[in-house]
């Protein structure tokens, strides 16, 4: 069972604001700037290839960390606020998780305990953490021993950085100090799949008994030059000159996407501790699978073969655990695509869609409003699933204003009432094959 959502997004701090501004066509993306980044001399050029992004403002997020009541029962030594303050993918979980716990209702110290696990993923570590290392050893700065100079505003230990920064689990290992949870935890790597995949682990740990509530979700800030480099280099990266309009998924003209940051924070609880509390429920997590494509490291099948056998499955007798047993599909209400706005991934999800569920299926994709948050992607988008299917709104599909003919798949530019909603399906798709989809249902 969800019962609380957190998310932060390039749109707003919080899942209530952006889910408003993304309901009113609020766009995210914007022309970027060295400052955005970093400041390494190849910027000039990089930038005049890869114009756009969906930034975020990371002093604002650090500042709603500091003021939320996360740290009221953890102290200096333990929280390593040092850690939170410095390195911005730890604020984006820890902000998320500030959210999810307001609007589960929950106090970070009823999560203590072997009962309660963390599946946390982050696709890759705080790349801007190996960074200012790589630059202090540059500049043959002293490794720091002192705890007044370790402690200060400024720079901490290498050693914090290894704990906070420098290993891709850092944001689970935030999460669980925050928490006190002291029961199965994980993070799952999966490229640009990675939320959606520790969303499906925590509730298979809630399924199998090992815990009573699951903390789920991931988290990525990964506009930097090296980042952006890659992808413009393997072409998936738009260089349209309107940033806003730059990320066109399913649209005849689209030419790729723009990277945004951000994080979301899922609780999921068993239906016996959520009904015990009283809480109130978005949604019920009813299956999750994954399959893999093997066309390539960077490539899926555009024939969308694998899409469709993974949602065909996704409505068997036991999605956790049969395979091969099929049967046809139930049609959802909602579909919420990954979308990249790149050529084979959009041909893959419309044509898998299509095979599974015939036409005419209602589906949306965020990536044109808020930008492709990579290993964030999964954990944002399925928050924003769950808000629609609580609200029975399925939003519209930024930038979509001429439909690709090859891509047969049901959206629309402006949001839409849905108001006999009770099934979503998410997809996620992810660099090295990963094919990920969940399946939710309205608990009236």
């Amino acid at each position: 069972m969800v019962t609380g959502i957190g998310l932060v997004t390039p749109l707003a701090i919080g899942r209530a604001e952006t889910w408003q501004r993304l309901l009113a066509g609020h766009p995210a993306g914007r022309l970027l700037t060295a400052d955005d980044i970093d400041h390494f001399e190849q910027l000039t050029e990089l930038l005049k290839r890869v114009p756009g992004g969906a930034p975020i403002d990371h002093d604002l997020v650090a500042k709603y960390v500091s003021e939320s009541s996360l740290f009221d029962t953890v102290s200096e030594r333990e929280s390593f606020r040092a850690g939170f303050g410095q390195d911005a993918l730890n604020n984006l979980i820890a902000a998320s998780l500030a959210d999810a716990l307001t609007d589960a209702g929950l106090e970070a110290g009823q999560l203590a305990g072997l009962r309660t696990g963390c599946v946390i993923g982050s696709s890759k570590a705080s790349l801007r953490s190996m960074e200012r290392q790589f630059l202090a050893i540059g500049r043959r700065e002293p490794v720091l021993r002192d705890s007044v100079q370790r402690n200060s505003a400024d720079t901490y230990r290498t050693a914090d950085l290894w704990h906070n920064g420098f290993m891709p689990d850092a944001p689970l290992v935030a999460i669980r100090h925050l928490t006190r949870a002291e029961g199965p935890s994980s993070c799952p790597v999966a490229a640009c799949a990675t939320g959606l995949m520790c969303a499906i682990e925590g509730a298979q740990l809630i399924a199998s008994g090992l815990c009573d509530v699951c903390v789920v979700g991931s988290a990525d800030a990964s506009l930097r030059a090296s980042v952006l480099s890659a992808f413009h280099r393997l072409g998936v990266t738009s260089r349209h000159e309107n940033s806003a309009n730059a990320c066109r998924p399913f649209d005849e003209s689209r030419d790729g996407f723009i990277v945004g940051e951000g994080a979301a924070v899922v609780i999921l609880e068993s239906r016996r501790r959520a009904e015990q509390r009283g809480a109130e429920c978005y949604a019920k997590l009813t299956a999750g699978l994954w399959l893999t494509d093997t066309s390539g490291m960077t490539q899926v099948q555009s024939d969308g073969d694998v899409v469709a056998e993974l949602l065909k499955r996704l409505d068997g007798p036991n999605p956790c655990s049969v395979v091969g047993s099929v049967v046809e599909a139930e049609i959802p209400d909602i579909v919420s695509v990954h979308g990249t706005a790149t050529e084979t991934n959009d041909q893959a999800e419309s044509r898998g869609i299509q095979t599974a569920y015939g036409n005419g299926v209602k589906a949306f994709g965020v990536k044109g409003a808020i930008g492709h948050l990579l290993g964030a992607a999964g954990s944002v988008e399925l928050g924003l699933t769950l808000l629609s299917l609580k609200h029975k709104i399925m939003p519209g599909t930024a930038n979509y204003t001429t439909p690709d003919v090859s891509c047969p798949v049901a959206l629309s530019s402006a949001s839409i009432d849905v108001p006999m909603a009770t099934k979503a399906v998410k997809l996620s798709l992810g660099f090295g094959g990963h094919v990920v989809a969940c399946s939710l249902r309205r608990m009236d």
